[in-house]
């Protein structure tokens, strides 16, 4: 084993988020070590999208060119289907052109995206020790010590400060018994990319099926007719109910060829591989003494969507203010490192925690009927309201979430829609015609029937998402009046 000089910080894990903050610090003069198990370029379960934030981030950090180099269309457009209906056609209705926000996102392989990324880190001189994996991290009179090792080598390095940001099966959260491991807020994923799609330049497309529920499918096209097309579902459905993510893919592959006009003759180029990702639901306080948890590895992914790119970047760039104040002053307790928790919820909370609660209703498997026809009503509205599509839209993928703006577009849609079937009913019943099964009598039946299976099937299991939904809604507290979230304008760099 060889020792050398020490670092200021040690930074585990090289994806999106290591080689931000590694960037963020070197820049500043810190010495910066990051540790990668992987050799660049490699392979990442992610769907592969970029959103506008994220684009946006990567333009203020000099890295744009990745986009440049993969020449891929901007995506722009979606479609979206429940089951074998299709429920939404059109242009993105919560891309806002807002604080140089651009109005589309970009899909980007993570073998050309990260490789950028952690080459801009080692330009502002960062030291890379690719191939290494981490097999001890002690701390001792002040100082982290870190054990790694590659193939033919050895080292152990030591700093002031480490950050985890080695994903969801984080070794760090681990060795400082901060390791989450709540079902609820985790999902299981799998993807592949494909050949043979034919689909409108910068159209991706989103899907709903019962065995995915509460989750989706999706593909984002690239060039020559290639995509990234994948399923995720929580954790805690597959453990509850027994789904097979492999299995739900390989049908959602079918019925793909079957449902999508451009993918009937799509075939698999790549082998299907799987992970987890790790919500911000599930975020505790990310920080110990000595360090913090940035990325998958603290749990910063998108409650909704899933998405961690972008959130693992920004938690990077607001965990790099708390470690510049930390060396500056000293201080790498946790008492002091906390300020990290602090600035991280004021970033995040405002949307995220309504996005939280939104994903905490939602998890309930037996509901899936409800919630299915539900977004397909909403879908129907967006079609034809671009005000409800932009600002009820943003709970799943958009970024000026506002919580009250939401629940009012929802509220005033759900009461014309009632509205207008007791109408039916009633002119029904005033010619003496058949009342029949208006759609809106339907849907509080299917919400009545999923209730009962729920209580049903295992009252305690129900009793305590009750009560989970009850504790995300006092959470939110100040965040329902925000008007906009603090993510629109973006983190300076």
């Amino acid at each position: 084993m060889s020792n050398f000089d020490p670092f200021d910080v040690i930074v585990i894990g090289g994806g999106p988020a290591g080689s931000t903050i590694a960037w963020a610090l070197a820049r500043q003069g810190v010495r910066v070590a990051v540790i990668e198990r992987a050799i660049f370029p490699r392979e990442k379960v992610c769907g592969d999208f970029v959103e506008p934030a994220g684009v946006r981030l990567l333009e203020r950090m000099g890295v744009s060119e990745a986009m440049k180099v993969a020449s891929l269309s901007p995506i722009t457009s979606t479609r979206i289907y429940f089951g074998p209906k299709l429920g939404f056609r059109g242009d993105i209705p919560y891309y806002q052109t807002e604080h140089g926000l651009p109005p589309h996102g970009f899909v980007v392989p993570r073998h050309i995206l990260d490789q950028h990324l952690l080459d801009r880190a080692q330009a502002v001189s960062a030291k890379l020790y690719g191939g290494y994996a981490v097999g001890g991290i002690r701390r001792e009179d002040g100082w982290i010590y870190v054990t790694a090792r590659a193939k033919n080598a050895g080292v152990t390095l030591k700093s002031r400060l480490i950050v985890g940001a080695d994903g969801a099966e984080s070794f760090v959260a681990r060795a400082f018994k901060l390791e989450s491991s709540n079902r609820a807020h985790i999902s299981v994923a799998q993807r592949a990319y494909v050949e043979g799609v034919s689909v409108q330049n910068g159209e991706a497309t989103v899907w709903f099926d019962e065995d995915i529920v509460p989750g989706y499918g999706w593909l984002f096209p690239m060039e020559g007719g290639r995509a990234n097309v994948g399923v995720g579902t929580l954790s805690e459905t597959c453990s509850r109910h027994g789904h097979s993510v492999p299995r739900a893919f390989e049908t959602a592959i079918e019925r793909l060829k079957i449902r999508h006009p451009g993918c009937s003759g799509i075939k698999l180029v790549s082998k299907p591989i799987g992970g987890v990702v790790k919500m911000y639901g599930g975020a505790g306080p990310n920080y110990f003494d000595g360090g913090v948890l940035i990325g998958d590895a603290g749990s910063f992914a998108d409650p909704m969507t899933g998405e961690g790119i972008t959130q693992g970047m920004e938690s990077a760039l607001i965990a790099s203010s708390t470690l510049l104040r930390a060396l500056e002053a000293g201080r790498f307790d946790a008492a002091f490192l906390a300020a990290f928790e602090r600035d991280f919820r004021a970033y995040f909370d405002p949307g995220m925690l309504f996005l939280s609660f939104c994903a905490a209703v939602m998890r309930n498997w037996h509901f899936r009927e409800f919630w299915m026809r539900s977004a397909m009503r909403g879908c129907e509205r967006a079609m034809v309201n671009k005000d409800f599509a932009r600002i009820a839209g943003a709970g799943f993928g958009g970024l000026n979430v506002h919580p009250l703006g939401v629940l009012r577009e929802i509220g005033a849609s759900l009461l014309h829609y009632l509205g207008e079937g007791a109408m039916n009913v009633m002119r029904n019943v005033l010619v003496h015609r058949s009342v029949g099964r208006e759609a809106a009598f339907t849907d509080l039946v299917a919400f009545r029937d999923a209730w009962k299976r729920s209580v049903e099937a295992d009252p305690g299991w129900h009793a305590a998402w009750l009560a989970d939904v009850m504790r995300t809604a006092e959470r939110l507290g100040p965040s329902l009046a925000n008007r906009e979230n603090p993510r629109v304008r973006g983190l300076a760099v």
